[in-house]
């Protein structure tokens, strides 16, 4: 871990300049010393690197960022692709061709002609023309050509900064993990359209879920990595505060994942087309549907009245947890940081919650919909970003 208590440093450089031991001897005789001793060391040797990394930090910090904006469109377009059921209008995977779209009225047809020959066109869409099949391939077109220049951007600054000895070893484990939830997420992306090829043109809300659920392990990496670059060696919130906000932040950050979970759910089952009215759904608290299948268990994942009855739920659980949290975090902290950034997560998460009542008093319109998903990634955003000036401890 970083040190951030500048003091102990200066303690151990006077213990070094004294000439006392720090062997094995020393580890047993004098503990506390050969933990000063460590812990100036370990510093030292973190800002030497930093310092001689400046520029590469600098560039790698930004590299990052871009990742984490270009994953957040990415999670933009594939929202309205889901919501205009336009997923499936592209039948065949080519990492070269395939980023190239029809150009010609020949080439159009060609790839309607092949759109019809699947189960979307034969039972959902028998009647389209070809310029509403156009309207929906654009959207899974540009879905897949930003996951092609996300791969792009991210694979050639990582050779490049590789090759310049710009990450050290951790670092470059970091990178790694990188690698392979975006080979994953691409793979992911695949599995699902292959799925509503066959029999069935729908995609299953189990892999719509893990496949958003990527989108935010990707970005919460990103951005985690990126805020290491910058604030790795500063003072954490928690030192400021009085209570335990890394706890907080655990049960914030549970409830969120279960939200997004059943947010996804609700996406991929349709759910949010039924009981439209708040805070009652069918005039009852709990809905006549609730537990129509058996076993019980089932009505929580596959169930559409239950599942957007959970989403409600723990959509008003998040909703008071993140208020205490900022009572807490102004009443038990000195950190202004911290003030403000829990009060822009209360703003995040109020905004969130009624823009999520008036998309589903609206059925769900595309706008609201993917204006709904957009402030759930920037409630993630701001989430990790106080979870990782909070976890900054100076100690072992």
């Amino acid at each position: 871990m970083y040190l951030n208590n500048k003091a102990l440093n200066f303690r151990a450089i006077i213990h070094q300049q004294k000439g006392i031991a720090v062997g094995d001897d020393a580890k047993k005789k004098w503990p506390t010393l050969y933990h000063d001793l460590q812990c100036g060391a370990l510093y030292f040797q973190q800002k030497l690197f930093h310092s001689m990394n400046t520029s590469y930090n600098r560039l790698v910090y930004y590299w990052l960022w871009s990742g984490v904006i270009l994953i957040v469109l990415m999670a933009v377009i594939g929202g309205i692709t889901r919501l205009t059921d336009s997923g499936l209008s592209m039948s065949d995977w080519s990492l070269i061709m395939g980023a190239i779209p029809p150009l010609n009225e020949a080439e159009w047809m060609k790839a309607f002609t092949r759109y019809q020959e699947f189960p979307q066109f034969q039972q959902q869409n028998f009647d389209m023309q070809l310029h509403e099949f156009k309207g929906i391939f654009y959207w899974e077109y540009f879905h897949r050509l930003l996951g092609r220049l996300n791969g792009l951007i991210f694979l050639v600054p990582f050779l490049y900064f590789w090759i310049k000895g710009a990450f050290d070893s951790s670092l470059l484990k970091r990178m790694f993990i990188l690698l392979g939830l975006g080979v994953m997420q691409g793979a992911m992306g695949w599995i699902m359209v292959k799925s509503g090829l066959v029999d069935v043109p729908y995609v299953s809300h189990y892999r719509l879920a893990l496949h958003l659920i990527l989108a935010m392990v990707i970005i919460g990496c990103c951005l985690w990595f990126a805020l290491d670059l910058k604030y790795g060696l500063e003072p954490s919130l928690q030192e400021a505060a009085s209570f335990s906000i890394n706890s907080w932040l655990i049960w914030i950050g549970i409830l969120f994942i279960a939200q997004i979970l059943y947010g996804a759910f609700t996406a991929g089952m349709d759910a949010g087309v039924i009981y439209n009215t708040f805070p009652q759904m069918g005039g009852k608290w709990i809905p006549p549907s609730f537990s129509t299948l058996d076993p019980f268990i089932l009505n929580l994942i596959e169930n559409p009245g239950t599942i957007q009855w959970m989403h409600r739920l723990l959509g008003t659980l998040l909703l008071i947890a993140v208020g205490m949290f900022w009572i807490r975090g102004v009443t038990g902290s000195t950190s202004k940081l911290l003030h403000a950034l829990s009060g822009i997560l209360l703003c995040l998460i109020v905004l969130q919650y009624a823009l999520g009542i008036y998309t589903l008093l609206q059925s769900v319109p595309v706008s609201l919909g993917v204006f709904h998903q957009l402030a759930a990634i920037i409630f993630w955003i701001c989430y990790l970003i106080i979870f990782n000036r909070s976890v900054k401890s100076a100690s072992y």
